[in-house]
């Protein structure tokens, strides 16, 4: 499930939880296991971005390193 078409995504994800194949549930515990993240990162007390990476944007070591990390997050939300 690679949300490409991110209205697409949405969509379906809304069908499935509706359809009670995706439990609410396990949607609760993935958002509070990316905010948790996202807090332990500490995204809500500094929101900018650090100017001093912005020559790693779009790096193939970015890719590769961002990549990984979405097939961790798909894996355990589909497991």
């Amino acid at each position: 499930m690679l949300p490409f078409n991110h209205t697409e995504f949405i969509d379906d994800l809304t069908y499935l939880v509706r359809s009670n194949v995706i439990p609410v549930d396990r949607i609760d515990d993935a958002v509070g296991r990316i905010l948790l993240v996202k807090f332990t990162l500490g995204l809500f007390e500094n929101p900018l971005a650090d100017l001093s990476l912005v020559n790693e944007l779009g790096s193939q070591v970015s890719k590769a390193n961002h990549c990984s990390v979405s097939r961790v997050c798909i894996f355990e939300l589909v497991f």
